[in-house]
C-alpha cells in the first residue's frame, strides 16, 4: 500500500498539523537551552566542538522550515495585502511590547549608568529600531558586567524574518504559488551563490558571535551573511518548505523517507564539526532533509505540553528568552548551567504567558478574517461562549416546555431533554 501524501495528510487533520504546537514549543526552549553556555560564558558558535555544532545549525532552519510551510498556505488563501497585514499583526505588536519593556523597564534597572545618562544616551533610543528589523543588541551600560553584551540576542533573526515575508509577497504578487519549479530554482540559485562566493575566497562577515555587536549596519545583517553566514540558512528553510506545501500532494508523508533524512543528520554530527562543512554544502545536503523532519513532525500527533498548553507560547519564549537569561545571570552569576537555565525558564515561560493572553491573543481577534490559524486557536473561547449562551438557552426552552406540559397535562418531558 503506498504511503499517504503530506497533502493527503493534511487534508485529514483539516488543514491543521496537530504536531506543529509541539514542535513550536519544543523548538523555543530548544533555542533557551541553546544560548544558556553563551551567556553563562560569552563563548559563542565558534567555540562549539562535538555534537553541539548541530542543533545551532538544526533549530532555526526547523523553525523557518515550519514558518514556510504555514505561510504558504496563507499566500494560497489571502491577497498580498492580506497577507502582509496578517504577517504584520502577529509580529509587530509582540515584539514592539518586548523592546519597549526591554528599554524603558529592564534597561533603567540593570544599566550601571545614572539614569539621566541612561535616557540621554543615543544608544536607549536607537534600541527601538529592532522593531522595524534595524538590530540593535545592546543597551547602554545593561548587561556590562555579563559575559555576553547582549540584551536580546535572539533579534538577530527579525530582518531575515521579515525579508521571508517580503519575498513571498513578490512570490504571491508574480504568481509564483501556481510554478513551484520556480521557487525550488531560485534555492538552487540562492545555494550555488553561496558556493560561488565561497569558492572566490570569501569569508562569512561578521563573526557568527557576538552577532552585530560590532560592525557597520551592513555587515550585520547582510554583506556575505545572506550566503555564507549563519543566516544564509533561513530563507532556504523557508523557501524549501515552501515548495513542500505547494507539491505537498506529490512528496509522501513517508516514515522511511524520514528515516533516511534522520539518518543523513545523524551522519553530518557524527562527522562535524569539519572545516569543509561549510553552509553552502549544509543548506544543499541538511537543510532539505530538516525541512522534511519538520513537516512529517508537524503533521503527526505529537502531544501537546501540559504546561504550555493553554495557548501558543513559542514567540513568547523566542522573544522573552535572551533577556530573561541575563537577568538571571546577573542574580546567579556562579549557578551552574542547569540551574541557570531552569530559573530562566521559570521567568521566560511567565512572560511568554503575559505575551500570549494579553498581547498575542487580542491580535488574534483582529486576525481572524485573515488567519485560518488564528480562528482555530480562538475555536476554544468561541465554543466556550456558545455554551454560555447554550447553557440559559436550554433552561428557558425547558421551563417553556415544561409550563406548555402542564398546561396540556402531557406526560412527556422526553423533548425537553434532548
Amino acid at each position: 500500500m503506498p504511503a499517504p501524501s503530506i497533502g493527503s495528510m493534511l487534508d485529514q487533520q483539516k488543514g491543521f498539523g496537530p504536531g506543529f504546537d509541539f514542535l513550536r514549543v519544543a523548538l523555543a526552549i530548544a533555542v533557551v537551552a541553546g544560548h544558556t553556555p553563551y551567556v553563562a560564558t560569552g563563548r559563542g558558535d565558534s567555540d562549539l566542538t562535538g555534537i553541539f555544532w548541530f542543533p545551532q545549525f538544526a533549530i532555526l532552519v526547523m523553525f523557518f522550515a515550519l514558518s514556510g510551510f504555514l505561510i504558504a498556505a496563507s499566500g494560497l488563501r489571502l491577497s498580498v495585502k492580506e497577507f502582509l497585514i496578517n504577517r504584520g499583526l502577529r509580529i509587530i505588536p509582540a515584539l514592539a511590547v518586548e523592546i519597549v519593556l526591554s528599554a524603558l523597564i529592564l534597561g533603567p534597572i540593570f544599566t550601571t549608568l545614572p539614569l539621566w545618562d541612561y535616557f540621554a544616551n543615543a544608544g536607549t533610543w536607537k534600541y527601538f529600531t529592532n522593531v522595524v528589523g534595524l538590530v540593535n543588541y545592546t543597551l547602554p551600560g545593561v548587561f556590562s558586567g555579563n559575559p555576553a553584551p547582549e540584551v536580546n540576542s535572539s533579534l538577530w533573526t527579525v530582518p531575515f524574518e521579515y525579508g521571508c515575508y517580503a519575498v513571498m509577497a513578490v512570490i504571491m504578487a508574480l504568481g509564483l504559488l501556481r510554478k513551484p519549479a520556480l521557487i525550488v530554482t531560485g534555492v538552487v540559485v540562492l545555494v550555488g551563490i553561496g558556493f560561488a562566493v565561497q569558492f572566490t575566497g570569501h569569508a562569512a562577515t561578521p563573526p557568527q558571535l557576538p552577532a552585530g555587536v560590532a560592525g557597520t549596519l551592513y555587515d550585520k545583517i547582510f554583506s556575505t551573511a545572506l550566503f555564507l553566514g549563519r543566516g544564509a540558512k533561513l530563507p532556504v528553510a523557508c523557501l524549501l518548505a515552501i515548495a513542500v506545501y505547494l507539491y505537498r500532494d506529490r512528496i509522501p508523508y513517508d516514515g522511511r523517507i524520514l528515516a533516511a533524512c534522520c539518518a543523513l543528520c545523524l551522519g553530518a554530527v557524527l562527522l562535524g564539526p569539519a572545516a569543509w562543512m561549510t553552509q553552502p554544502l549544509l543548506n544543499a545536503v541538511i537543510a532539505p532533509a530538516l525541512v522534511y523532519i519538520t513537516v512529517f513532525l508537524g503533521l503527526s500527533k505529537l502531544p501537546r505540553l501540559p504546561l504550555f498548553s493553554r495557548g501558543d507560547y513559542s514567540y513568547g519564549i523566542y522573544l522573552y528568552g535572551f533577556p530573561m537569561q541575563q537577568v538571571v545571570k546577573v542574580w546567579l552569576p556562579n549557578a551552574s548551567l542547569i540551574v541557570q537555565f531552569a530559573v530562566a525558564l521559570v521567568l521566560i515561560t511567565a512572560f511568554a504567558a503575559f505575551s500570549w493572553h494579553w498581547i498575542e491573543k487580542p491580535v488574534l481577534k483582529l486576525r481572524r478574517h485573515f488567519s485560518f490559524v488564528a480562528r482555530k486557536r480562538l475555536e476554544p473561547d468561541d465554543m466556550a461562549r456558545t455554551l454560555e449562551g447554550i447553557g440559559p438557552l436550554a433552561v428557558s426552552v425547558s421551563g417553556s416546555r415544561s409550563a406548555r406540559s402542564s398546561l396540556t397535562g402531557s406526560d412527556n418531558v422526553a423533548p425537553a431533554q434532548s
